[in-house]
């Protein structure tokens, strides 16, 4: 880049003349007013004072015309031409690779081009250091290109891309290449023959899927040129066949099939889609589609379990089965170890993920039942909905107290109509979220119930969400308490008739009552609602060779980002056992980053965990899969339309390889006339510059001083 000065001038507010007429004013009046002195002075010093009046004077004029120096630069700019290699293994397979290498030294050396290598990542390589074109990344992402010349470059006379255009990672690059001003200039390389092929496009399935609930898995296979050749087309889970399918390839090209499959256990499954060879076909490394999905836990299963039939009994019935996330039991004791329901006690108990007790237990409960349902609540930490009755028997409820978020003294079974008074610093619990707006209204407008005038007292640890009104007076006495401690959950209603809270609900207000009981529903079977500890591999598939890449977000307790964790990771190679460890980074905000290096393919497995001053904040753990498909290696023909488009998009030109001598021509005959001209032009307030108020200042002052030294009137 060169510079040169090109102009400089000096602009007036007011009229030149009038400037130049005042200095000449002042000039004439400060000489006739030095000529004669009292005292008389020497001829060296009237000189000295008429120069110095006279400059002051002038820097006064300036400061009322107010001049403007303005300059021009012209600068002399050589753009870059840009030229970016695919590095990728697709090319490594192409018979004309060399040819690349051939291209770029065919470049004079004197040229002005620079070279970069595209992949997994964009990066700058020397001339002289074409060994570093290995082909060996893992991904392409055209996008990184983009955001790298963006970066870096801001005078661009060219940029070319030598590729095959098949994007494995990223975004497509066309939307993004509209808004330059350069051309582009793409080079393919690549297999242009129409090859017989079998492959799979698609699979789909549901986002949530649970275990032991029958789903769909649907696949898209294409075929190019083998239409009416007969396939086996296998679905595995964890590499056990579940089913397959022997199909005719259709003539369009497209065969629809489907996969039935009802996973056993929940947990995240590792499935596979896997294409036989056809006969005649050219291409086998797309005959596979591996994919991971997250079998969920089948519906909450909830049991009820009442200690006699009753009006809450019925309703809750009728809200909990209107949830289609939910399966609802019930156990509705009739007399001693008789119930209302047939089935297997046993298996109902064992099955079931949360318990609501509804006037349990009753005076005709048998007290081997109780003990049995507080040892499921105990041992198998079953989380716990309690609803008082009118029938409790507080003398048998003592039983299960231990389970309880609440004592109770002087049992008594006198009976107050309450209303609900929200505790308002528990406004904002999850469990009381009836409504978008206004929430204490809601509640304080549900109907009256039935509360027993036993004393209920909160147990240590636990919530009280809402006390009581009686007469319009709220009275420090329970309603509903909430408890979490120790990974135990319960919530306590501590009234009956209940299902009054059903009639002051209306289609406009989304049922109210159905709000409240899922609301408790959903936070009874959460066990952690939002993970404080996430770490992942920021995807399923990776490539051989690739950097697996892990992420990791850590919270405390009240989800604010920890930034100085130990945050750590062991993966283990599923098929030989070995293990590797991955030390994070923090990245600041509670991000943290890790990368794990290796060239062996296969299933891997990885438990990770966050430590803060040695104090576990929590874990995670999942599974990933290194080198079964590799997706620069399922499609190396070239795909020539998107590199045109490219070069559209921008007044660029398409190449193919064998046309490199014509590319070169074309980038010689730029590079010719490649310098371009800017002009900046820069302005200079004179006036405003605060040293001339200064330098004003100080010149009056030195003919004051001289003035007053020589006595001078």
């Amino acid at each position: 880049m060169i510079i040169t000065l090109e102009n400089i001038e000096i602009h007036f507010s007011g009229n030149i003349f009038l400037f130049v007429l005042g200095f000449l004013t002042a000039a004439l009046f400060t000489f006739y007013i030095y000529r004669y002195t009292i005292p008389n002075i020497s001829k060296s010093y009237k000189i000295f004072l008429i120069t110095i009046r006279s400059i002051t004077l002038l820097l006064l004029l300036i400061l009322i015309f107010e001049p403007i120096l303005t300059y021009t630069n012209k600068l002399f700019i050589t753009p870059s031409n840009l030229i970016f290699v695919d590095n990728s293994k697709s090319i490594s397979v192409n018979k004309d690779k060399d040819e690349i290498n051939s291209l770029i030294n065919n470049f004079d050396k004197k040229s002005d081009y620079k070279l970069f290598t595209f992949g997994s990542k964009a990066e700058a390589i020397d001339k002289d250091s074409l060994s570093k074109i290995n082909y060996k990344e893992a991904t392409t992402n055209f996008n990184d290109i983009l955001k790298y010349i963006s970066n870096n470059y801001s005078e661009i006379s060219s940029l070319t891309i030598i590729s095959d255009g098949n994007i494995t990672d990223g975004a497509s690059p066309l939307y993004e290449t509209e808004k330059y001003n350069f051309p582009i200039y793409t080079i393919g390389i690549g297999d242009t023959t129409i090859v017989k092929d079998v492959f799979i496009s698609k699979t789909n399935f549901n986002k949530y899927i649970y275990a032991n609930t029958p789903t769909i898995i649907s696949v898209v296979v294409n075929n190019i040129m083998l239409s009416g050749e007969t396939v086996y087309v296998s679905f595995y889970e964890d590499d056990k066949l579940i089913e397959r399918k022997n199909i005719s390839l259709s003539k369009d090209g497209l065969n629809n099939l489907s996969f039935d499959y009802l996973p056993k256990f929940f947990g995240e499954k590792k499935l596979r889609i896997k294409i036989d060879s056809a006969e005649g076909e050219d291409n086998f490394l797309n005959n596979v589609n591996t994919f991971f999905i997250n079998v969920l836990k089948s519906k909450i299963r909830i049991l009820l379990i009442a200690g006699s039939p009753s009006n809450d009994l019925s309703i809750l019935k009728t809200s909990l089965n209107g949830n289609k996330d939910y399966l609802v039991k019930s156990l509705t004791y009739i007399s001693d170890n008789t119930f209302l329901e047939k089935g297997n006690i046993n298996n109902l108990l064992d099955s079931s993920d949360i318990f609501f007790l509804i006037g349990f237990p009753s005076s005709s409960t048998n007290t081997d039942f109780i003990a049995k349902i507080k040892n499921k609540i105990n041992i198998d930490n079953k989380p716990l909905l309690f609803i008082l009755s009118n029938n409790v028997d507080y003398g048998k409820l003592e039983l299960i107290s231990d389970e309880l978020p609440f004592n109770l003294n002087n049992p008594n079974n006198n009976i107050d109509e309450v209303m609900t008074s929200i505790v308002k610093e528990e406004l904002t619990n999850p469990i009381l979220q009836i409504s978008d707006t206004e929430i204490l209204k809601h509640w304080n407008n549900l109907s009256p119930v039935f509360q027993s005038i036993t004393e209920f007292v909160a147990k240590p640890g636990t919530k009280v969400l809402s006390q009581i009104v009686i007469n319009n007076i709220t009275i420090n006495k329970p309603l509903i308490i909430s408890s979490n401690i120790a990974g135990k959950r319960s919530i306590s209603i501590l009234a009956s008739s209940i299902w009054r809270w059903k009639l002051i609900g209306d289609k406009s207000e989304n049922n109210l009552f159905d709000k409240i009981i899922f609301n408790c529903v959903k936070w009874l079977n959460t066990n952690d609602n939002v993970k404080k500890v996430i770490i992942k591999p920021i995807k399923k598939l990776f490539a051989l060779n690739e950097d697996v890449e892990f992420t990791a977000q850590i919270y405390d307790e009240s989800l604010n980002p920890i930034s100085n964790a130990d945050v750590n990771a062991i993966v283990k190679d599923i098929k030989t056992n070995t293990t590797t460890n991955i030390i994070f980074t923090s990245k600041g905000n509670g991000l943290y980053e890790g990368i794990m290096q290796t060239n062996v393919s296969g299933d891997y497995s990885f438990i990770s965990s966050a430590l803060l001053n040695g104090k576990k904040l929590g874990d995670d753990s999942g599974k990933f899969n290194i080198g079964e498909v590799d997706l620069e290696l399922t499609n190396t023909k070239l795909n020539s339309e998107l590199l045109k488009s490219i070069s559209k998009n921008t007044n660029g030109m398409y190449f193919t390889i064998s046309d490199k001598e014509k590319y070169i021509q074309l980038i010689r005959e730029k590079n010719k006339n490649n310098k371009t001209e800017k002009i900046i032009k820069s302005e200079i307030s004179l006036w405003s510059d605060s040293w001339f108020l200064i330098i004003i200042v100080l010149l009056f002052s030195i003919e004051w001083f001289i003035r007053k030294r020589l006595n001078m009137m």
